[in-house]
């Protein structure tokens, strides 16, 4: 699935994305590829070809959440899906609050690219690289108090000691993660949006496999979904490195942690913090929301979990046009491009707005059969009702939502860090 494509041409410099055209280079024989210079306008036809990718990875990436859903309620039990939504406050401080940092570097990474200064872009690359390093390496001290944590956060004491080595292997999997991230962000904010997406939809296709592989096969019980995200991670790594140093010709050569400039530490971390803090308010609010939640009926919390597989999967796809808002802004910021920014802010936001009122009436008319659907004829009438009026909820605030996106990413992109 993942398209191989030539080293840049030498003809230009590195990470110049005025439009350029990569030609096959002495022996190699790969693919075209067409990078996008948002500095200039872009028409629709050609915006709308840089969003399909992230799109078809968005969506890749949630249909597998919802096969791991399906396969934990057929396979294992109805308390299974439970569990995994008692944890989704603990674990959406790792998969999303340490992610948004992440999210930050590649914010200050993309505007390093937009400079076209090759030394501003290699150190702003390594910086973010050990920085992500040491986000990982931090998590490792985490399983040791992954039973305090689940206890403040009221984890119920029947599914305790399941809820212990789930979350411990979405711990040691989390510095793989980032990695991976901070990966698909710098070859993202070169314009190219197609090999990440298609490498990602390959991953779902790997990691859906692995999950039913090893419980329904092997019959391995709660901690299979983090082993299989795991493996997955690790490859997905080992193949998007490969891709960037061809990608970069070699540019982007190692530097040592302490050969780079303290003040690309400093820029990259402040913008890390800028959007993790934000997403910290979030996830510390996600995780007392559902440590009170935690205090329902099993059947609740299934429903939840029910809910917001459908939920995150509208999430992702909404979150695409701020994911290009980061890449197209970036790259303008780098320039001083501000009559660019705002016009390529209000087209992303033009074209959010039928998905968002398309997303809303499919979850109106349809909530019950895809919900339903998704549970499985063993979940209870209780936990179906709750996550259909759950997901109709919801749904409803997306036209707000997509906006903030929008225009948070935006105004970070133009070094407003707040």
């Amino acid at each position: 699935m993942l398209d191989l494509i030539s080293l840049l041409c030498l003809d230009y410099p590195i990470f110049n994305l005025h439009a350029i055209d990569y030609e096959p280079c002495g022996e190699c024989h790969m693919k075209r590829f067409r990078q996008l210079d948002f500095t200039q306008r872009v028409g629709n036809r050609e915006l709308g070809r840089f969003l399909l990718p992230l799109f078809l990875s968005a969506g890749f990436q949630c249909i597998y959440a919802m096969v791991n859903t399906a396969v934990l309620s057929r396979y294992l039990s109805q308390d299974a899906v439970a569990l995994t939504g008692a944890c989704s406050g603990c674990v959406s401080l790792i998969n999303t609050m340490l992610p948004a940092f992440v999210s930050g570097f590649g914010v200050r990474l993309s505007r390093c690219i937009g400079s076209g200064d090759p030394e501003e872009i290699r150190q702003g690359f390594w910086g973010a690289v050990y920085l992500t390093s040491a986000m990982g390496a931090l998590c490792l001290s985490f399983p040791l108090f992954a039973e305090s944590i689940l206890q403040q956060a009221n984890v119920p004491e029947a599914l305790m000691p399941d809820a212990i080595a789930y979350f411990r292997g979405i711990l040691f999997g989390a510095g793989f993660l980032y990695l991976k991230l901070i990966l698909i962000s710098t070859i993202q904010g070169m314009g190219n949006s197609a090999v990440p997406a298609m490498l990602s939809m390959a991953g779902v296709v790997v990691q859906t496999f692995l999950v039913v592989f090893l419980i329904a096969g092997l019959r391995m019980g709660i901690t299979a979904p983090a082993l299989a995200m795991l493996i997955n991670h690790l490859w997905q790594i080992l193949v998007l490195a490969w891709f960037l140093g061809k990608l970069s010709g070699g540019r982007l050569s190692f530097t040592s942690p302490f050969s780079i400039q303290s003040a690309h530490y400093l820029d990259t971390l402040a913008n890390g913090c800028s959007k993790g803090l934000l997403f910290l308010c979030l996830s510390v609010g996600s995780f007392f929301m559902q440590r009170m939640e935690n205090t329902l009926l099993a059947d609740l919390l299934a429903g939840d979990t029910y809910s917001d597989q459908y939920t995150s999967l509208f999430t992702e796809l909404l979150s695409v046009y701020g994911t290009a808002a980061v890449v197209i802004v970036g790259q303008n910021a780098g320039r001083g491009n501000y009559g660019m920014i705002h016009d390529y802010v209000c087209r992303l936001y033009r074209r959010s707005l039928p998905v968002c009122l398309l997303i809303i009436v499919l979850s109106l008319a349809f909530a019950p059969a895809l919900i339903r659907g998704l549970a499985g004829d063993g979940a209870s009438h209780e936990a179906v009702q709750a996550g259909i009026f759950q997901m109709r909820i919801i749904v409803v605030s997306y036209p707000f939502l997509t906006a903030l996106v929008i225009l948070r990413y935006a105004l970070q992109d133009r070094k407003s860090v707040v």
